[in-house]
């Protein structure tokens, strides 16, 4: 029998469960679905709206035929601390624990009482040289949020295989771990907000998280033209960025919001290209739910002067001929679901 694995996204706006059997080294799609999310879901600390939130994913589960009870479920990037030092001198397994506890200190604006630690070696050069270096990926999961998932999970009667950032979820279902992948920007357009993931030779070397997102957006075009707010994110999804659309109207309320998260863009590839270490950043995915906004592409690809592209997760994926179509419409907002179903065993 093929394993089983299934990810599990639990967003603001929408919930996504994706579920993959193994055969050979080749994964194949065995079930995808997607739900709204309960308001206020994951914002509330209250048992009755995280049990609606339990009840919503059982909901999913059953609709999209999966029993299986175990997990890989993301952490949002907006509420963890993600951090890559490059400062470090050459350092062994045991001498990084007590340096990248101290290093951590200057980053987590809390207790390392209050959070799990995790960190992966990116470069070590060969010897104990002068110019010798050490680059680590850290990551810091406050236990309350990871308590608030578990507990979720508990609810809904599954348990958790593991937790990890959205970032390495996407970076894994649209790079992979490909050294020869050139250069690329991540840019995750969610609900509430937009993350950055610099990626190099398959390694995440730069993220960041913005409170600027798809309900950004949204608010401006309802504060423009007085709509409701499902109005409003009609004409979102309809025009967005067309400036030949409506007299360019809907273009110019939603341009200020779109020119805040580029601009974001072009100081995380600046801030990537001025390390020593890599590649120049050759494209941008643009992935998660607003990735799909008519003329965002263009309009990025204008500014920033690099090939922009939707996120695809199920490129490397075995589907059916037939679904192949429905796949591709949706395709960016499975981006993270993708990626943790992907997920191998440690």
């Amino acid at each position: 029998m093929p394993k089983i694995t299934v990810g599990l996204d639990i967003g603001y706006s929408s919930i996504k469960v994706v579920s993959l059997s193994k055969e050979k080294e080749q994964f194949k799609l065995v079930s995808l679905g997607s739900i709204p999310s309960p308001q206020p879901g994951l914002f509330s600390d209250t048992d009755a709206d995280l049990e609606a939130l339990a009840t919503s994913i059982n909901k999913l589960f059953s609709a999209s035929k999966i029993d299986t009870k175990e997990v890989v479920v993301a952490l949002p990037e907006s509420r963890v601390f993600t951090r890559v030092i490059d400062d470090l001198p050459y350092l062994t397994d045991n001498e990084l624990t007590s340096a990248i506890r101290y290093a951590a200190e200057e980053f987590i604006p809390m207790s390392l009482a209050e959070v799990n630690l995790n960190w992966q070696v990116l470069f070590r050069s060969q010897a104990k040289t002068t110019n010798a270096k050490t680059v680590v990926l850290v990551i810091a999961s406050p236990k309350r949020i990871v308590a608030k998932y578990i507990k979720i999970l508990q609810m809904a009667n599954l348990r958790p295989r593991a937790l990890e950032t959205e970032t390495i979820a996407a970076t894994r279902s649209l790079v992979g771990n490909n050294p020869f992948s050139p250069g690329t920007l991540i840019m995750q357009m969610g609900a509430t907000t937009t993350d950055f993931t610099a990626v190099s030779k398959g390694l995440i070397w730069l993220t960041r998280s913005i409170s600027t997102g798809g309900m950004t957006l949204t608010r401006s075009l309802a504060q423009h033209f007085n709509f409701e707010v499902s109005q409003a994110e009609q004409y979102k999804k309809i025009y967005g960025l067309m400036e030949d659309q409506l007299g360019g109207k809907v273009f110019e309320a939603l341009k200020p919001i779109v020119d805040i998260i580029a601009g974001e863009g072009k100081r995380v590839i600046q801030a990537f290209e001025t390390k020593s270490l890599h590649d120049p950043i050759k494209r941008v995915v643009l992935s998660g739910g607003g990735a799909k906004m008519p003329g965002l592409v263009i309009y990025l690809a204008n500014i920033l002067g690099l090939e922009v592209q939707e996120a695809d997760p199920w490129f490397p994926i075995i589907k059916d001929q037939g679904s192949i179509a429905r796949l591709a419409q949706e395709a960016p907002s499975y981006s993270i679901a993708v990626g943790l179903a992907l997920r191998e065993e440690d």
